[in-house]
Protein backbone atom coordinates (compact mmCIF):
# COMPACT_ATOMS: atom_id res chain seq x y z
CA UNK A 1 0.00 0.00 0.00
CA UNK A 2 2.87 2.35 0.75
CA UNK A 3 3.97 2.20 -2.87
CA UNK A 4 0.45 2.72 -4.19
CA UNK A 5 -0.23 5.74 -1.97
CA UNK A 6 3.27 7.15 -1.80
CA UNK A 7 4.84 8.40 1.40
CA UNK A 8 5.34 6.79 4.77
CA UNK A 9 2.67 5.69 7.24
CA UNK A 10 2.87 7.46 10.60
CA UNK A 11 0.95 6.53 13.72
CA UNK A 12 -0.34 9.32 15.96
CA UNK A 13 -1.09 7.35 19.15
CA UNK A 14 -2.22 10.25 21.36
CA UNK A 15 -4.37 11.68 18.57
CA UNK A 16 -6.09 8.42 17.64
CA UNK A 17 -9.66 7.86 18.71
CA UNK A 18 -11.51 4.59 19.14
CA UNK A 19 -14.85 3.52 20.45
CA UNK A 20 -16.87 0.38 20.97
CA UNK A 21 -20.62 0.37 21.28
CA UNK A 22 -22.52 -2.50 22.86
CA UNK A 23 -26.23 -3.04 22.42
CA UNK A 24 -27.51 -4.38 25.73
CA UNK A 25 -30.79 -6.00 26.70
CA UNK A 26 -32.10 -5.58 30.24
CA UNK A 27 -34.25 -8.35 31.79
CA UNK A 28 -37.05 -5.76 32.01
CA UNK A 29 -37.18 -5.83 28.20
CA UNK A 30 -35.45 -2.48 27.69
CA UNK A 31 -32.70 -2.27 25.05
CA UNK A 32 -29.96 0.33 25.51
CA UNK A 33 -26.43 1.11 24.34
CA UNK A 34 -23.18 1.45 26.26
CA UNK A 35 -20.42 3.23 24.36
CA UNK A 36 -16.78 3.12 25.48
CA UNK A 37 -14.17 5.65 24.34
CA UNK A 38 -10.68 6.27 25.63
CA UNK A 39 -12.02 8.69 28.23
CA UNK A 40 -15.74 8.02 28.71
CA UNK A 41 -18.45 5.44 29.15
CA UNK A 42 -21.78 6.66 27.75
CA UNK A 43 -25.24 5.14 28.22
CA UNK A 44 -27.98 5.91 25.71
CA UNK A 45 -31.50 4.89 24.68
CA UNK A 46 -32.46 3.58 28.11
CA UNK A 47 -35.95 4.08 29.51
CA UNK A 48 -35.52 3.17 33.18
CA UNK A 49 -33.11 5.10 35.43
CA UNK A 50 -32.35 1.81 37.22
CA UNK A 51 -30.37 0.79 34.12
CA UNK A 52 -28.31 4.00 34.28
CA UNK A 53 -27.73 3.46 38.00
CA UNK A 54 -26.60 -0.15 37.44
CA UNK A 55 -24.14 0.83 34.68
CA UNK A 56 -22.79 3.73 36.77
CA UNK A 57 -22.30 1.40 39.76
CA UNK A 58 -20.44 -1.07 37.55
CA UNK A 59 -18.25 1.69 36.04
CA UNK A 60 -17.38 3.01 39.52
CA UNK A 61 -16.13 -0.43 40.60
CA UNK A 62 -14.43 -1.45 37.32
CA UNK A 63 -10.67 -1.13 37.13
CA UNK A 64 -8.90 0.85 34.45
CA UNK A 65 -10.50 0.13 31.11
CA UNK A 66 -7.38 0.76 29.04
Amino acid sequence: MRLAMGGEAVRNGPGETYYAQLKCHDPSGDDYYVTFTRRTVRISSYQDDAIKDAVETWADTAGALD
